[in-house]
């Protein structure tokens, strides 16, 4: 049953947006009735040209609407899309088209995410756990993968600029102020242009302690006697981290995961990273490339903020048994902009 409510409410682009995307970004403001007159007749929806291309939304210049690029499947998250979209749209018109900086621009439309979900909630209860779902699934994306890239760029100035650097701080700046603030706050954000990152909470976040703890338990120290007990040992840490990380080889057949992992302990071929406390915190296996004498990575997994101490140790490791270079596959590669 509550698969066809979502399927029956979801079926149709425009009803999604005037019905449901429209009110649950106009009703953070003062002037409700302005915000959603101006929602339905100054923007633009548009299918993309390009299947392969992700979602966008562009500044058509003075006098002309914002034009929202997306397709629709009818889907939970192509509703969640819709009002990331839109409130990139809405940011442009409050701002008069005014240039704003990346990560503000991201702040608005992560706020139109939480707006729809709050909405959703209030009036839709019937979606709100599959909206839910997605938009934790999300954070996946926008708080590992684009995480690391951000800590990448930091720890090494020869990295150039990325697009995705925005995201994380975007990300948190966007729950911080739905959760702490009031409609003028949001408003003042989205109508700010070139000035915006003056009224992202950067201060309130910046004071917070936040400490990341290693849920894994201590490794204990390798029994020369007992190679099984070890191997084993060794299997159980690899499954945890794929488990803790979210890893998509968490997901495979028990049997297949088994023989893989088995494989590449008995070849040598993987390695496991420890912290200071001696609990894992990333692990990682490899194929031998004997044209350059290189060492391809096959799987790469760790524990959130840990895939730089990853690469570090296992490059350690890596040079100390062997005299190559290890070359990194990086899961953040794929491109998965949504602008």
């Amino acid at each position: 049953m509550v698969d066809d409510f979502i399927n029956n409410k979801l079926s149709s682009q425009d009803s999604c947006y005037k019905n449901i995307v429209v009110p649950a970004l106009a009703r953070a403001f003062d002037n409700v009735s302005e915000m959603q007159h101006l929602l339905c007749n100054h923007v633009e929806l548009r299918v993309l040209n390009n299947c392969k291309e992700a979602p966008y939304t562009v500044c058509q210049g003075s006098g002309q609407p914002p034009a929202v690029f997306m397709d629709w499947y009818g889907r939970v998250e192509d509703l969640l899309c819709l009002a990331h979209e839109t409130a990139h749209a809405l940011q442009m018109l409050l701002s008069k088209n005014e240039l704003m900086p990346p990560v503000a621009r991201e702040t608005c439309a992560f706020i139109g995410e939480l707006l729809l979900l709050d909405y959703v909630k209030a009036y839709l209860a019937q979606l709100h756990a599959s909206l839910l779902d997605v938009w934790h699934g999300q954070n996946g994306f926008y708080l590992g993968d684009c995480v690391e890239v951000l800590t990448d760029a930091l720890n090494h100035s020869e990295i150039s600029y990325h697009y995705y650097q925005n995201y994380p701080l975007a990300r948190l700046a966007a729950v911080q102020m739905f959760c702490a603030t009031d409609n003028k706050s949001v408003s003042a954000l989205f109508s700010s242009g070139r000035e915006a990152m003056a009224y992202l909470p950067i201060d309130e976040m910046a004071s917070f302690d936040i400490g990341v703890r290693n849920p894994l338990p201590v490794l204990p120290p390798s029994d020369a006697e007992q190679p099984a007990v070890d191997a084993y040992r060794s299997l159980g840490i690899m499954a945890l981290l794929d488990v803790e990380s979210g890893s998509k080889a968490s997901y495979q057949k028990i049997e297949s995961y088994y023989l893989n992992c088995l494989k590449n302990l008995q070849e040598r071929t993987a390695f496991i990273a420890l912290d200071n406390d001696n609990k894992p915190v990333g692990y990682a296996t490899w194929v031998e490339s004997n044209s350059d004498n290189n060492v391809v990575l096959t799987c790469q997994t760790a524990l959130p903020n840990n895939r730089i101490n990853l690469q570090r140790a296992l490059e350690h490791h890596v040079n100390i048994t062997k005299d190559v270079k290890a070359s990194y596959m990086r899961k953040a590669s794929k491109e998965r902009l949504v602008w």
